[in-house]
């Protein structure tokens, strides 16, 4: 029997490892397509989300240009409101470089924007809304300039008559006094005042009376000047060398002066004047009050 020629091994081997070199073709040529694909998704993303950022860029930009121009319409003779406007302009401007640029968040840039965009609907309302008014103030100056000459007469007879009422009121809000007395005082050691008629004696001159009600006239401070003029017409002068006052029109001298709380009802007020040493001299003397520069009372007294 006759033996059958057997295969190389050497032959074998070779298709085992041509087969695997087609395997490891086949898996790493999976791969790179897999690892393609990748890529290209990748790619496709990024291209997508460049994409939406420039859009949103644009749209942001132009939302802020729009802005921009409708500011140059808007018209104001408001100094305030005129100055916020061109603060706010410098924003919009300022915002837009920014995303321009493209290094700012341009989510926070879309809220700024939009807050900027409500503060210029405001001014534009606010704006409409005082054009109107003037508008509306221009035509009523028009009815008004018309209506003028028709009651120029009517306003200079109300005139004079608010004149005619404004004197009586200045004439019914004078205070007035009454019960007015004034008589010299001596001084004794124990302190106790006496009147005297003796000039020779006197050391204080004393002028008593009573402010009568006035529901006319401001209540508060009144201030009361006192005049004593002696028997040869000068003035007992004031111990304050700032003694000059105005009444009735005048600037003179005043004796003494003092602050009265008056509450429009009637309340006793008393003055005193200090001589100072000196003698007084017999004869007539005349005492004045005046307040507010009228004089709201007279009275006189003689000493021997």
């Amino acid at each position: 029997m006759t033996d059958l020629p057997s295969t190389p091994p050497s032959r074998n081997r070779s298709n085992t490892v041509l087969l695997a070199l087609v395997v490891l073709l086949l898996i790493s040529n999976v791969v790179l397509l897999i690892l393609w694909f990748q890529k290209k998704d990748q790619a496709a993303a990024s291209q997508q989300q460049v994409t939406t950022i420039t859009s949103e860029k644009d749209n942001v930009t132009k939302l802020l240009e729009d802005m921009l121009v409708q500011y140059d319409t808007l018209s104001t003779s408001n100094d305030q409101m005129r100055t916020r406007m061109d603060s706010l302009q410098k924003e919009i401007v300022g915002l837009m470089d920014k995303v321009k640029r493209g290094n700012y968040d341009l989510g926070k840039a879309r809220k700024e924007a939009e807050t900027l965009r409500k503060i210029m609907k405001g001014y534009v309302v606010t704006i409409d809304s005082l054009n109107q008014v003037n508008q509306a103030l221009k035509a009523e100056n028009v009815t008004t300039k018309q209506q003028l000459g028709e009651v120029t007469g009517q306003k200079q007879a109300l005139e004079a008559k608010s004149a005619e009422q404004q004197a009586l009121i200045s004439k019914g809000s004078v205070l007035t006094a009454t019960g007015m007395k004034a008589n010299a005082l001596f001084v004794r050691n124990n302190g106790k005042q006496v009147d005297t008629e003796r000039g020779s004696k006197a050391e204080q001159i004393k002028c008593c009376f009573t402010l009568g009600e006035n529901r006319i006239t401001p209540a508060g401070k009144k201030t009361l000047y006192m005049r004593i003029i002696g028997p040869d017409g000068s003035v007992l002068t004031a111990k304050d060398q700032a003694n000059r006052f105005f009444y009735e029109g005048v600037e003179g001298e005043f004796s003494v002066k003092r602050d009265v709380d008056y509450q429009n009802a009637p309340v006793d007020v008393c003055l005193y004047w200090e001589s100072g040493g000196g003698k007084l001299a017999g004869g007539e003397y005349k005492v004045d009050v005046y307040e507010s520069g009228t004089k709201v009372g007279q009275t006189t007294f003689n000493l021997k």
